[in-house]
């Protein structure tokens, strides 16, 4: 793991269950250092940050605002497309067995049209992040109640200033004002506080966040201000 303060921070946070949601704001469009045995690299923050949680046990999920919502490591979207269909179809694998012995055609249907949604939510994330919040609000409670304790999911969000803008919240847009409530309901539930999961999400600034979400207990705030050495 890197020495940076941020991420000694981020860490101790997360491992004592203080927090399962945090702000990251500063410098987040500067590059960062990235060694291996090798040579040395610069990366983006969001970059950053997966090679950093990448040997750990986390189910790492990310959120960028015009792509997908996606998993950094394949095996990781298989556990939680499984975890999904038996979450949805409200069967576990010993349920799931008895009912594709007595009738496999309906079963397979069903959970082929679980999976189909599943895939369908995460590609239509694509541009609309207010459809990425609810899906990835669900992802969480689908962890807490189908996926392995000792197997937790880790989401990073990019551009949090975007998704989640300033203003009166009468003043916001549908969309906006939808997105807002979904993320307050989302970090604000005691089952997700309580639970395993963790959210990060990027912004340049925390002034820049809806006062709604900026100022949730739960939510914790972390500056980075050191500016990093680009690439010459």
């Amino acid at each position: 793991m890197s020495t940076h303060p941020f991420l000694k921070q981020t860490g101790r946070l997360f491992n004592s269950g203080q927090t399962r949601s945090l702000l990251l704001t500063g410098n987040i469009y500067d590059v960062f250092s990235v060694r291996n045995d090798v040579h040395e690299s610069y990366v983006p923050l969001l970059d950053f940050l997966l090679k950093q949680w990448e040997p750990t046990n986390h189910i790492l999920v990310v959120y960028e605002i015009n792509g997908p919502i996606r998993f950094v490591r394949k095996r990781d979207e298989e556990v939680v497309r499984k975890a999904w269909t038996e979450w949805r179809t409200g069967y576990d694998p010993d349920e799931l067995a008895i009912q594709n012995m007595l009738n496999p055609k309906k079963t397979k249907s069903l959970n082929d049209s679980v999976q189909k949604d599943f895939d369908t939510n995460l590609s239509a994330a694509i541009g609309n992040p207010t459809v990425a919040f609810e899906m990835m609000r669900q992802m969480c409670i689908c962890s807490r109640e189908q996926i392995h304790k000792n197997q937790n999911m880790l989401i990073l969000i990019e551009a949090a200033d975007l998704i989640l803008p300033q203003g009166e919240i009468a003043h916001l847009s549908d969309s906006d004002r939808h997105r807002v409530n979904i993320c307050h309901d989302w970090f604000s539930d005691p089952a997700f506080c309580n639970g395993g999961d963790g959210v990060i999400m990027l912004a340049e600034s925390r002034s820049l966040i809806n006062t709604r979400i900026a100022q949730l207990l739960s939510l914790i705030h972390i500056s980075e201000p050191t500016r990093r050495t680009p690439i010459s």
